[in-house]
């Protein structure tokens, strides 16, 4: 696995977030389940909201070492076709390489609107995450600015091209570990394939290179990382 992601690292370095002298370098797989769906018709009364679930099994160690599993519901609201205003809740179990499992939750609110622009879907999302940890009494304020970009490159529009970077910045210093700053940067590219998926449903999966850069004290990490997306509406 470490050798496969090492191979493609020098094809897609421009994506790579920022690095100082010290950087511990892992590889490992990412994978997200990602379902979103209406309360009810678009005409109805219930039409403008929103509900969403996501889950994310995570592995590190290249790949040998299954780490994380994050599960995020959330609702919404439409203001608009393009324009839409959300909440939720995240549940995180994180069991790290040579430390204690833990759990970590948090509530969040988010902006996330989209548009076509010359071919390319722009999407944007702005959330604002409060962090809690176990046995600790603090609050962890984070913001997350995405921007994502998808181009078709087959006629029918199935087959795509997608590209994403996304900015983590904790806004306040904690006892449990979060430190005022940009702490984290993702940055994926990759092929996508939209598709039927039943029930007057659509979905869409996407496989490509995530590279992922944590600013650590000491040693900050660079992951190199396979991720599969697939994300289903109703």
């Amino acid at each position: 696995m470490q050798s496969a992601l090492r191979r493609v690292l020098p094809v897609l370095l421009v994506l790579a977030g920022p690095t100082l002298a010290q950087t511990r370098d892992d590889g490992g797989i990412w994978g997200m389940w990602f379902t979103q769906g209406r309360f009810g018709a678009a005409d109805s009364e219930l039409g403008a909201w929103r509900w969403s679930a996501d889950l994310q099994p995570r592995w590190s160690d290249d790949g040998e070492h299954y780490s994380t599993t994050l599960l995020r519901p959330g609702l919404g609201y439409a203001l608009s076709d393009r324009v839409s205003l959300w909440a939720g809740y995240t549940w995180i179990h994180n069991d790290p390489i040579g430390g204690t499992a833990f759990v970590g939750q948090d509530v969040w609110q988010q902006l996330l609107w989209n548009v076509p622009v010359a071919g390319v879907t722009l999407t944007s999302r702005t959330r604002l995450e409060q962090r809690f940890r176990e046995d600790f009494g603090e609050t962890g304020w984070r913001l997350r600015q995405f921007v994502k970009a998808t181009l078709p490159i087959a006629a029918d529009g199935d087959l795509f091209l997608a590209a994403f970077d996304e900015v983590l910045h904790d806004v306040n210093d904690t006892a449990w570990g979060q430190r005022t700053g940009m702490r984290d940067n993702r940055a994926f590219a990759g092929l996508g394939w939209k598709f039927d998926a039943g029930g007057g449903g659509s979905g869409a999966i996407e496989i490509g290179y995530l590279n992922q850069w944590l600013d650590r004290p000491g040693t900050d990490a660079m992951n190199h990382l396979l991720a599969i997306n697939l994300f289903l509406n109703f």
